[in-house]
């Protein structure tokens, strides 16, 4: 009750609405439209009434009523759509089979074509207002019962043989797809492999190349010092040549700690030389031993003072940065 009553609502509400998107039935057919879908529905309630667009041969489309669902015959229960033209129920309705999946019209079907257009006895005949949707349905029921418009698809028995060629070439295709992939994947491990190691190569000789511009570097200050050198020794020469040239004059420290430490060395030895002098005359008697102590003490303070210096300078160097040279 319940279902009906819904149904009853919705037809009201399609047929009484008006503006965008209205039916374009007449107004003076509409109460007798909605007895037709009423009381079909009855009858088969197989059958549900819906509004969709309907598009004529002519490309034209129009906002109708349609029926959808199935008719019950002897063979089983035909899908089918009954739309509701615009002048009906003056003129009958369209009425279309829906063949499901696994199913076809049957060829040179006497009611129906091969679009599934039906063209019945009953819709031939229509009479307004004596036809109605429930008296076609069920001619449409004993007629399909007794020449029935759908048959099966057969299935092939045997696979044709042009299918079973395609298929056969396709795995030819596959496996020839295959065995080049594998080739190209091999090519591009070799590809990778050979990036890798141009990339170690690359990094190698940027790094020998910034070696040897660091050795480039030092031999450069290396050069500047020799040529400097070898200037001040030529002015030298040029100012020694026609006079005697002691040993000290020739040597000369290269900087200021190594003078220091030349000098100190230098008066340590002297100092060593001189207490050496002493110890002989006073084993000699040459000297008394009371002036022979006083001079060796003084002579030793000195001794250890110049060589507590030339220890000073040679830590001071050790901890100085080198020249190049």
């Amino acid at each position: 009750m319940a279902d009906a009553r819904q149904l009853h609502q919705y037809l009201a509400a399609a047929l009484s609405h008006r503006g965008l998107g209205a039916l374009p039935y007449a107004e003076d057919d509409r109460w007798l439209i909605r007895h037709h879908l009423v009381s079909m529905i009855d009858a088969f309630p197989s059958l549900r009434p819906s509004v969709a667009t309907f598009t004529y041969n002519d490309g034209r489309n129009a906002i109708l009523l349609r029926s959808e669902g199935t008719i019950p015959t002897s063979g089983g229960h035909l899908p089918v759509s009954i739309w509701l033209l615009e002048p009906y129920p003056h003129v009958p309705p369209a009425v279309f089979l829906s063949p499901v999946r696994g199913t076809l019209i049957r060829p040179g079907h006497a009611h129906v074509d091969p679009s599934g257009a039906v063209d019945a006895t009953y819709l031939r005949s229509w009479r307004f207002p004596a036809s109605n949707l429930a008296e076609l349905v069920h001619s449409l029921s004993l007629l399909f019962s007794l020449d029935p418009p759908l048959c099966t698809n057969p299935k092939p028995k045997n696979e044709p043989v042009e299918v079973k060629w395609i298929l056969e070439k396709v795995q030819r295709d596959l496996a020839g797809r295959e065995a080049e992939m594998e080739v190209l994947l091999g090519v591009q491990a070799e590809l990778k492999r050979r990036k890798q190691a141009i990339a170690r190569g690359t990094r190698e000789l940027e790094e020998e190349r910034d070696n040897s511009e660091q050795e480039l570097q030092v031999i450069r200050m290396n050069t500047d010092v020799m040529e400097s050198w070898a200037w001040e020794t030529k002015g030298k020469i040029r100012r020694w040549k026609g006079r005697a040239v002691g040993f000290d004059d020739v040597f000369e420290p290269s900087d200021v700690n190594s003078r220091q430490m030349m000098e100190c060395t230098a008066m340590d030895l002297a100092l060593e030389d001189t207490i050496y002098a002493l110890d002989r005359a006073a084993t000699e008697g040459c000297v008394p031993s009371q002036v022979y102590l006083k001079h060796v003490r003084a002579l030793s303070r000195e001794q250890f003072f110049h060589r507590s210096m030339g220890f000073e300078v040679r830590s001071m160097a050790a901890r100085a940065p080198h020249d190049a040279s």
